[in-house]
């Protein structure tokens, strides 16, 4: 079975939803409907603020806190967040 490497539009894959997953150079495929597809490494279109009192759980990185969130470790970065 030949499986294709595909950037995909209309749906994203996250860690941990069950599907296969294989590397690939320098990031993790899911192996999805016959087809590999790319990992988000965060929700495509979360761009809600985060500040100190939003509830979430932090952790120091650097020079700054990055909130933990749906698994992903997010910076407030001006008006956009940030995604280590």
């Amino acid at each position: 079975m030949s499986t294709a490497h595909i950037d995909v539009t209309d749906h994203e894959h996250l860690p941990n939803d069950g599907c296969e997953t294989v590397d690939h150079e320098d990031h993790v495929d899911h192996v999805h409907g016959g087809e590999r597809h790319p990992e988000a490494l965060v929700h495509a279109g979360h761009a809600d603020p985060h500040s100190d009192s939003d509830g979430c759980e932090t952790v120091q990185h650097g020079d700054h806190q990055d909130h933990l969130h749906d698994g992903h470790r997010h910076f407030q970065h001006g008006d956009h967040v940030h995604e280590h």
